[in-house]
């Protein structure tokens, strides 16, 4: 892993770096909190839970959240005391809770992603893949396969922290530090900065990557075929998809767009951008950059499900109603669910309904 340390940088370059580690990072928790867990109660509800792809979007909105709070929260205390003071550097604990959920949400976040970009790719090319495989209990099965895969792949990152006393001149007293994303132990100082670097370039980047890329052609290939349909049923059920789908394109187009910049930086041109009085600028604007993605998801499902958009409605409704002690009302949903893949069978016999003809006698 790069190694990088932020430093005291020039009047310009400082107010840039307090922006982006200081003042962004807070909207990004706020807006993304509320929106994923927006996206997480619209998600649970029973008719919702039937879509494979809605548990796979639940499972990244709760890992997307979880991230949120990992490298913002911990820059924004470094930011607003002036370096005096970081989250993960104030205890053991913290330190190795930090180091292994920093990783594990963004491997997780990944992984999910682009499973919710094949699901939904396989949905549109395979009947195959929609009969047995796209279901909800299988698609717990994988998240939670996903889930341990990557624990026991990031569970060395809580052997990584040790506790360091160093003498304090002002004071005149030792003080206990924290070093975090170091061990005392070589070997596995040394897996952490080299191997470890390849396996999060694989999970991060390159196995999401290739198959956002391979299941964004199969999905641009079906959406953009004209078809003729029989019935405005199926033609509904078409243009849905269709908008589901080019929601998720976006999804996770904006994933590579927003951490494409991060990983160049910190493998690319590190040895480039080290040692300027930009440096900690761009390093943090590109992390800032990269943990964007995590806060937009409510904001593509709000703009491309017309389900959903009613469902956030007349969830705000149950809250003001329940503030204010108004009674809450029943409503029909209709049957909508929120990325459900909608079938409709055509009949097979066209009833036609003739007005009786009257046996007339001829003279």
């Amino acid at each position: 892993m790069a190694s990088w340390h932020r430093q005291q940088d020039t009047a310009p370059y400082e107010m840039a770096e307090f922006i982006v580690s200081g003042i962004i990072p807070i909207v990004l928790i706020v807006i993304g909190t509320i929106g994923n867990f927006t996206c997480i109660a619209i998600l649970l509800n029973k008719q919702n839970r039937e879509a494979s792809t809605n548990i796979y979007l639940m499972f990244l909105c709760l890992m997307d959240t979880i991230s949120l709070y990992q490298w913002n929260l911990n820059h924004v205390f470094y930011t607003m005391t002036n370096g005096k003071r970081k989250v993960f550097g104030r205890s053991i604990i913290l330190c190795k809770f930090g180091q292994f959920f920093g990783f594990y949400t963004l491997h997780t976040s990944a992984m999910f992603l682009t499973f919710v970009q094949l699901d939904r790719a396989f949905l549109l090319r395979s009947r195959w893949y929609k009969a047995k495989i796209a279901h909800p209990r299988v698609a717990l099965i994988i998240c939670a396969i996903i889930l341990i895969t990557l624990f026991g792949l990031n569970g060395f990152l809580f052997g990584l922290g040790f506790e360091y006393s160093k003498y304090n001149n002002s004071t005149g007293t030792e003080e206990i530090r924290v070093a975090c994303y170091y061990s005392k132990d070589s070997k596995l100082d040394n897996f952490f900065r080299v191997q470890y670097t390849w396996i999060h370039l694989v999970v991060m980047y390159i196995v999401p990557f290739s198959v956002i890329i391979f299941c964004t052609l199969l999905i641009v290939k079906k959406i953009i075929i004209k078809q003729t349909f029989t019935n405005d049923q199926l033609a509904m059920s078409a243009q849905r998809n269709r908008r589901i789908s080019i929601m998720l394109l976006f999804m996770c187009f904006t994933y590579i767009i927003t951490t494409l910049p991060n990983r160049l930086c910190f493998s690319v041109f590190e040895k480039q951008l080290v040692g300027h009085d930009y440096t900690d600028t761009v390093f943090l604007a590109t992390n800032t950059l990269m943990y964007t993605r995590n806060s937009l998801n409510a904001f593509f499902l709000y703009l491309s499900v017309n389900c959903f958009r009613r469902d956030v409605r007349r969830l705000l409704l149950i809250c003001w109603r329940k503030l204010t002690g108004q009674p809450i009302l029943q409503e029909n949903n209709a049957n909508e669910h929120v990325g459900r893949m909608k079938t409709f069978r055509e009949p097979l016999k066209t009833v036609v309904n003739t007005m009786p003809i009257k046996k007339t006698t001829q003279l």
